[in-house]
């Protein structure tokens, strides 16, 4: 394995992504093989270059899968950080202005993602050296999938994005990026209805990944969030969430799998190294949410643990080879339940919360435990309790952020406030080399 030069990739990635790849150590974009030329000649080095976008995604302390799942948290005041020496977290945790341009969570969700982008838009643009149709759709789900976390995430934490390539490239609302994430998975959906990935690809990549699973369940999350961003809850008017959330398996796990070589960063990095637990024993709940007592919830048992006055991380964060899942099964039907309630359909928005409320267990070994939704059937009564769900059920899927805002929970400085940031500031790296980097948004 060839040795990232993290400083050059960051470096032409600056300005969103602008620089053309030539200007760029040949070194910057794969972690597993050679030069820029090398990897867009042939399938199995595009299938080298796929290898490594999992590792961009969830390997180390600068990964989206550590910062996004902190970050959220931390956003909604479910986490506390152990040592103030970690002082990224520990502003984190402030928010609001202690969160400046120059914090590491904020750079690396911004850095990581955009360099995975490129390397994701890589492999899309040239899938025309794939001779195998088996082959060729591997190499555009897998990329698919990649290219729709990085703008994804993204799109949860900052409200513009550059979309483009070249210096100094102009800014899109967030809006656009989900719609490029919905159609790079729409069009691979559409391809894997009839076509499978060759079993060479799936030996190339990293195992534990449920491809065709995956692409739903992510096109299920991304209309979901642009449902709000729109306004649009319904197939009628083009939102599919629901589709897609009904038609992603349940049964079937899809997870990034880890080694004691290749680790968990969220296991790495908590309560063994001292930088973050929970908050408290309701993860942090307020404002009639938590639940009372904790215990008579299982998932909060499921996610932390009390060693003293603090809590350690469970669950997908419990130790540095624990599994981690791209979605839950939860994750899909609160999907459900959130599109009906703004809809109106209330008794089947009630038959898909209830789905999550009653259950006892799921794939992951995942229940709530609970009794029926037995409050009133209106939208807001409704929402509330999704949103409360949501929280504890998806705990640390770093969602946190996003939900705040699309459920219009008590924004930053409100009373009773329930989130310390509407949205991230653009990282100082990024405005140093763009000019084109809009102004910070209010917190």
């Amino acid at each position: 394995m060839k040795k990232i030069f993290y400083k050059t990739a960051i470096v032409c990635l600056l300005a969103g992504n602008s620089v053309m790849f030539t200007s760029c150590n040949k070194e910057y974009i794969d972690p597993s093989s050679g030069s820029v030329p090398s990897v867009t000649t042939n399938a199995d080095a595009l299938m080298n270059l796929c290898a490594g976008l999992q590792r961009r995604f969830t390997i180390g302390r600068q990964s989206p899968l550590y910062n996004a799942p902190i970050g959220g948290a931390y956003s909604v005041y479910a986490l506390n950080t152990l040592n103030a020496g970690n002082l990224a977290e520990a502003a984190a945790q402030t928010g609001k202005g202690a969160l400046q341009p120059n914090n590491s969570i904020s750079t690396q969700l911004w850095t990581q993602n955009l360099l995975l982008k490129v390397e994701a838009e890589t492999v899309l643009d040239n899938l025309s050296v794939a001779v195998d149709p088996a082959d060729k759709v591997g190499l555009k789900a897998y990329a698919s999938i990649f290219y729709a976390l990085s703008l994804g995430t993204m799109a949860q934490f900052f409200e513009q994005i550059p979309l483009t390539k070249g210096l100094n490239a102009t800014f899109s609302p967030r809006a656009d990026a989900l719609v490029k994430a919905i159609a790079a998975l729409e069009s691979v959906d559409a391809d894997l209805a009839t076509l499978t990935p060759s079993a060479k690809f799936l030996a190339k990549v990293p195992a534990g990944i449920d491809i065709k699973n995956t692409v739903k369940a992510l096109l299920a999350r991304y209309y979901n969030m642009q449902s709000m961003v729109t306004g649009t809850y319904n197939a009628a008017s083009g939102n599919k969430a629901i589709a897609f959330a009904q038609a992603a398996s349940l049964t079937i796990k899809s997870e990034f799998r880890f080694t004691t070589t290749t680790t968990n960063p969220l296991g790495e990095l908590n309560f063994t190294q001292n930088v973050y637990g929970a908050i408290d024993s309701t993860l942090g709940l307020k404002n009639g949410l938590a639940p009372v007592p904790a215990a008579t919830d299982p998932r909060i048992g499921f996610y932390i643990s009390k060693v003293g006055g603090i809590y350690p991380m469970k669950g997908f964060a419990a130790i540095t080879t624990t599994f981690y899942p791209v979605y839950l099964p939860g994750e899909m039907s609160l999907i459900i339940a959130e599109n009906l309630a703004r809809q109106g359909l209330f008794l089947p928005a009630k038959t898909a919360l209830d789905a999550v409320r009653t259950k006892t267990t799921d794939i992951y070994g995942i229940g709530a435990n609970q009794p029926a939704y037995a409050g009133p059937l209106t939208t807001v009564d409704l929402l509330t309790d999704i949103y409360k769900q949501r929280r504890i059920e998806m705990f640390m899927s770093g969602q946190e952020l996003e939900d705040a805002r699309r459920f219009g929970r008590p924004a930053p400085n409100a009373a009773n406030e329930e989130r310390n940031r509407t949205f991230y500031p653009y990282p100082l790296t990024e405005r140093d080399n763009n000019t084109n980097t809009p102004a910070d948004p209010a917190i």
